[in-house]
């Protein structure tokens, strides 16, 4: 008896672990980048993306704090709200990175909350940014 009691948890916990999917997080991706790095904005237009306050660029967030969920623009939880910038845009009229910061803020079932406390709102932008660049 005991023993399927102990089975009975262990399964529940597997399960509980897969129906959370994304919505957990690493320490690595709750814990903010030890050093913050300034740079000077290049005035080629060929110059990688300038860093957020935290020192990342758009790219370095995303793959931080939404790759997981979102692998190369495309989505693990609901396969038809993809991150191309024509989807969203016609699917939700998301057309510039603010309204995606929107949505990090304040998101869908199934998607993680990304308050200030989190990202800041340079980064939430820089991903915006680089969603919108990256995802056509």
């Amino acid at each position: 008896m005991q023993r399927r009691l102990v089975v009975t948890v262990a399964v529940l916990a597997l399960i509980a672990g897969g129906v959370t999917g994304c919505k957990k997080k690493s320490e690595e991706q709750a814990q903010p980048p030890q050093s913050v790095v300034s740079t000077a904005k290049s005035a080629t237009t060929n110059a990688p993306p300038s860093p957020s306050a935290t020192g990342l660029t758009g790219e370095q967030l995303f793959k931080q704090h939404c790759a997981v969920c979102h692998p190369n623009g495309g989505n693990t939880i609901t396969p038809s709200k993809t991150l191309s910038a024509k989807a969203m845009a016609d699917r939700s009229k998301i057309t510039k990175p603010e309204d995606i910061v929107k949505v990090m803020r304040n998101p869908g079932p199934g998607m993680n909350k990304f308050d200030e406390g989190m990202i800041s709102n340079d980064d939430a932008k820089k991903i915006g940014e680089y969603v919108l660049a990256t995802f056509p």
